[in-house]
């Protein structure tokens, strides 16, 4: 294994040995031999992907890399992986495949465009969305420019499970999802992401169906600390509001061109009946406050009008199930939906839960639609049965997966045996030289008055110290806006905001449009790779502790104590400083890169929890002024570290 590492250094010009890597890299080599699972906790600065890929590479055999995020996937296949292959000399097919709504959809735009009222000219969003489908050789959604990523225009131009046509499509040879998927089922090496991993799991256990993944004998968890969370969402069930009126205004406008007679005035009328069950639903879900937990009381409450709901639905079912009444794909796929939506709502109202495995119930309100929400409570014994009873290797690994240098949290959080093989591998950087954490005295404590003032000031005065190059990352969007408001007509650079684009397409403009600030929420926090010198502040507006009225939260820490444990030691602490030593990793990613993450939250050097926290983080200098954080900027500005 030095062997293969070494070969590094004939493609990297500043090839760095690095100790852990080399551990790293010979513990995958021995799961691989083994046949056994592995649990890496890597330092940032492990060189990690390397690690992982260079053992796998030599060992010939096929591989799923899964990562939490989209960047990280791009990363893998535009750097790591050709940079592996470049040192090895070994060619591998590689393909990267993403979730169905990141590709577009030539079937629907099309629809979309003929849809345009004759003599109007087409929405500007639709126009660039069918140019990148006519000249873009993958259809990837983030190829677009200029639309922004809420637009109410994604969901006619991308598919669902519930409306795509799959085979019966017209176009299906041309499907950038289909092609997809052929390259991932294709290669050597599949670069997909948790959310398709997990709902590709999800979908085979729930209907019994085929996997749409390539199969792999070794399977890599990257950003390994945020898969249950991405689980845990994916092997619950949502019914929203929106998902009824898309199916009932698909097949009442299908319905005249389809069917004849009876049946037809059969099924309108049937339509109308769920129409009008739907919107008494969802009206007494509007009366509840938001992330109302679906207590015995409430369900008692939504239960007559989900009944007559489904009883609609069956209706509807038990008409087309008697009759032929079309060929047509998209009716047929229509009828599927229907099934499938009435089974959601058992699930979500009326079904009850596998034992050992309860489920927590809630309403959200996104805007003006509300959303029945079930997820289970513990995603372990879940992936016990999916995920890790498939026969192959698995390497679970991210820098952030020990809390007090143990792994006993993510292990039955993931569902992994007590025995499962773990290896601590700690950075190769120098925080006290590269990093400061600065902490100001004075900041009003969160809730407190003037506090989001004195939060506006703290950002505007970094990232004009900084020249820009600061992620002002909140809590909430509400902050977030209020922030951004207060401080765009004040800050003499480009000031982005999340949500104004998609992700990608802020982070191109933040490296290109420097001086710049981003404001943004945690989805920032980690994940982000950016270039040396281009990100120099990170600023958290407070504590990242989860939300004590989170439905699910609230169910888990009522578990934890009625076990007799604290639910803030168990539960909101490790949360918290595995979040906040994830800001360390987007900030030093090299030897060279250097920054300050600033937390505005005084509780962490004024409460004992607030020092446990502290503990936990890399051993970055500490500052509570902003003189200190001018003298570090002046030293690093000047070109100490380079």
């Amino acid at each position: 294994m030095t062997q293969l590492l070494d070969l590094l250094g004939g493609v990297l010009d500043r090839f760095e040995a690095r100790p852990g890597q080399q551990v790293m890299a010979e513990a995958v080599a021995q799961a691989l031999a083994n046949q056994s699972d592995l649990l890496v906790e890597a330092g940032t600065g492990t060189g990690k992907t390397l690690a992982y890929l260079l053992p796998i590479l030599a060992s010939g055999r096929r591989a799923i890399l899964s990562t939490a995020t989209r960047h990280l996937q791009s990363q893998l296949v535009e750097h790591d992986i050709p940079l592996a292959l470049r040192a090895t000399g070994l060619q591998r097919a590689v393909a990267v495949l993403k979730g169905r709504s990141n590709y577009l959809c030539r079937q629907r735009i099309e629809r979309a465009m003929q849809a345009v009222p004759q003599g109007a000219p087409a929405p500007q969003e639709l126009l660039a969305i069918e140019q990148v489908a006519r000249t873009s050789p993958h259809g990837d959604r983030a190829e677009v420019y200029g639309v922004d990523e809420t637009h109410a225009i994604w969901p006619e131009v991308t598919s669902t499970a519930d409306n795509c046509l799959g085979s019966a499509c017209p176009q299906v040879e041309a499907c950038f999802l289909l092609q997809a998927r052929r390259r991932a089922v294709a290669a050597d090496i599949a670069v997909v992401n948790h959310a398709l991993l997990l709902a590709d799991y999800a979908v085979r256990e729930r209907w019994e169906a085929a996997s749409l993944l390539p199969s792999a004998g070794v399977l890599v968890l990257d950003e390994a600390h945020a898969l249950p969370d991405i689980a845990t969402s994916f092997f619950g069930a949502s019914l929203a509001e929106r998902r009824f009126w898309l199916l009932v205004r698909d097949m009442r406008k299908n319905a005249p061109l389809l069917l004849d007679g009876s049946l037809r005035q059969a099924v309108l009328d049937a339509l109308d009946d769920i129409d009008r069950r739907v919107a008494a639903l969802y009206d007494v879900t509007r009366t509840l406050n938001h992330q109302a937990v679906l207590s015995q009381d409430v369900r008692d409450r939504l239960e007559p009008t989900a009944a007559l709901l489904e009883g609609a639905l069956g209706w509807l079912q038990d008409l087309l199930a008697h009759e032929e009444p079309a060929a047509d794909p998209a009716w047929q796929k229509a009828t599927e939906a229907v099934y499938a939506s009435r089974g959601d709502l058992d699930r979500l109202l009326f079904a009850r839960d596998t034992p050992g495995e309860p489920m927590v119930r809630w309403v959200e309100h996104r805007g003006r639609e509300s959303v029945l929400v079930a997820q289970p409570i513990e995603v372990g014994p879940i992936l016990a049965r999916t995920l890790l009873a498939e026969p192959a290797v698995r390497i679970f690994t991210s820098a952030t997966l020990t809390l007090s240098g143990r792994f006993d949290h993510i292990r039955d959080r993931l569902g992994l045996l007590p025995e499962t093989t773990s290896l601590t591998v700690p950075g190769g950087f120098d925080y006290a030289r590269q990093a400061l954490l600065y902490v100001p005295v004075g900041v009003p404590d969160p809730f407190q008055p003037k506090r989001e003032e004195a939060v506006a000031a703290h950002v505007e005065q970094l990232a004009i110290a900084a020249a820009g190059g600061t992620f002002a990352l909140f809590s909430s969007f509400r902050a977030m806006r209020d922030a951004a408001e207060r401080l765009r007509p004040r800050l003499p650079m480009t000031c982005l905001m999340q949500g104004e684009q998609g992700k990608e397409q802020l982070l191109e403009r933040f490296v290109h449009e420097q001086p710049a600030v981003l404001f943004a929420t945690m989805g920032f926090w980690q994940g982000i790779d950016l270039p040396q010198g281009v990100l120099r502040v990170v600023m958290l507006d407070k504590i990242p502790f989860p939300p004590p009225d989170d439905p699910l939260f609230a169910a888990r820490s009522a578990r934890c104590e009625a076990d007799g444990q604290s639910s803030f030691q168990a539960l909101s602490l490790p949360m918290a400083a595995i979040s906040l030593r994830q800001g360390f990793g987007r900030l030093v990613r090299s030897r060279r890169h250097w920054g300050i993450v600033a937390i505005l939250d005084g509780r962490l050097t004024s409460k004992a929890y607030g020092r446990q926290l502290l503990d936990s983080l890399p051993p970055a200098r500490r500052a509570g002024t902003f003189a200190e954080v001018l003298e570090f900027l002046a030293d690093r500005l000047a070109g100490e570290i380079r």
